[in-house]
């Protein structure tokens, strides 16, 4: 299928379409798409269009990629914007760190509802399905490059994926294009040029429709997918915990092994998270949740964990220590933002844990610093905030973070847990 083609087919397929931005490297294929959709939308008033040149600074010529892209989009009239990048080569290597900037100057430049267009063909669905397979990836990494997906507050789309390479190098020549040929392409050192170089042309010669197979392959993993995120969604439903976002580890046992495993996926996933390997999901499963009643485990995962406190496994990101809070809430007590923990404290929580505000005056909000006491009870008694905190399961990471409100000096409520005595809100102030 040729770009024109494939790319007419796909706007047909959607509706309210009002934006589209394309990801333009200023290479081959990028520029391809770029000419395509300026000659589809040229006499479309619906449509705007517009395009994005990343400079990750990572090449001695990349100004003069920003140059050439400048010279080529005032050529067809498109508008450009132009974004550098500071690239961490640290993280997972320099093509990680240069996806990772360049996707994070694309969320920013997104409108709302606009379609990033990127130009990714068979050849790299099938380069892709390759790297995952020998990465040992499951139906989800073998789905490997997405038609469309959401993405900031638009999407990302790849229009051109039922076309080979070789359609997009046809259209290319036919229109007379010049793009620039970046030299870290050839580098084999890199993964991926390795098996567009080299593994590639070698099954084409004993498989001539090898990329279209994998392609294929890859469009079958992704409807594989698909079934098992619905099976993921309704387990998940089952085992999270009611008014939280832990999960019950009694219910998780009740389930399959490897639909443990996709509720758990699906749990970090909607936690905006990168995806626990298998041997992490192995570790949660042998260490956490086959683990004593008692257990108190840990399971780190790269810049979260896996914990266990009593029967509730819960996802905390990267251990940090808890900062002490003081605070003062003036009446008429409007939302209170607690920085150190992003916790709200709000007039309509207090009324829904039986609090009694003072009519005027204010509340210290407070961390905890250790040897408070809380009057409870009838008769009333005073007990220690440590004792209270662990009776109600809050676990101990959480415990030096949840706030105390006291009135005139005299500790009213722990926030969320218990409202002393002397302070509930069928009872006067004393």
């Amino acid at each position: 299928m040729n770009p024109t083609e494939a790319l007419a087919q796909y706007l047909a397929s959607q509706s309210g379409i009002t934006q589209v931005c394309v990801a333009y490297s200023a290479g081959m294929d990028s520029h391809v798409l770029l000419h395509a959709a300026a000659e589809l939308l040229s006499e479309r008033n619906d449509i705007a269009l517009r395009a994005i040149h990343i400079n990750h600074g990572l090449h001695v010529d990349s100004e003069h990629w920003v140059r050439h892209a400048e010279f080529v989009c005032d050529g067809l009239n498109i508008p450009l914007v132009v974004r550098r990048v500071v690239v961490d080569e640290q993280f997972e290597g320099p093509e990680a760190g240069a996806r990772l900037a360049r996707y994070e100057a694309f969320s920013n430049v997104l409108e709302p509802g606009e379609q990033l267009m990127l130009a990714q063909h068979a050849d790299d669905q099938a380069e892709t399905f390759l790297l995952q397979a020998l990465r040992g990836s499951g139906p989800d990494g073998l789905s490997s490059i997405p038609r469309k997906r959401t993405f900031g507050t638009g999407f990302m789309v790849r229009p051109l994926l039922l076309c080979a390479q070789q359609d997009l190098a046809d259209y290319a020549q036919t229109n007379a294009l010049s793009w620039i040929d970046d030299p870290s392409n050839a580098d084999t050192r890199y993964d991926r040029n390795f098996i567009r170089s080299e593994v590639l042309p070698l099954l084409r010669t004993r498989w001539p429709g090898a990329t279209k197979t994998l392609s294929r392959s890859a469009m079958r993993s992704a409807a594989a997918c698909q079934t098992l995120h619905d099976v993921a969604l309704e387990d998940l439903d089952v085992v999270r915990v009611r008014g939280s976002n832990e999960l019950s580890i009694v219910a998780l046992k009740t389930l399959p092994r490897e639909r443990v495993y996709g509720a758990i996926r699906l749990w970090v996933r909607q936690a905006g998270l990168r995806m626990p390997r298998l041997q992490d999901l192995r570790q949660v499963v042998s260490d956490l949740l086959d683990a004593r009643e008692d257990s108190v485990g840990v399971v780190n995962v790269r810049e979260y964990e896996f914990r266990r406190h009593r029967d509730k496994l819960f996802l905390v990101l990267e251990s940090v220590a808890n900062e002490p809070f003081s605070l003062e809430w003036e009446a008429p007590f409007d939302d209170l933002l607690i920085g150190a923990t992003g916790q709200l404290l709000s007039k309509e929580d207090c009324l829904q844990q039986g609090f009694q505000l003072p009519d005027q005056g204010s509340i210290t909000v407070r961390s905890r610093v250790g040897g408070e006491l809380i009057k409870l009870g009838e008769p009333a008694f005073h007990k220690a905030v440590k004792k209270v905190l662990q009776e109600a399961a809050v676990p101990p990471w959480q415990r030096d973070s949840v706030p105390l409100l006291y009135v005139n000096g005299r500790l009213a409520a722990i926030w969320n847990v218990v409202v002393a005595v002397d302070f509930k809100a069928d009872a006067e102030l004393a």
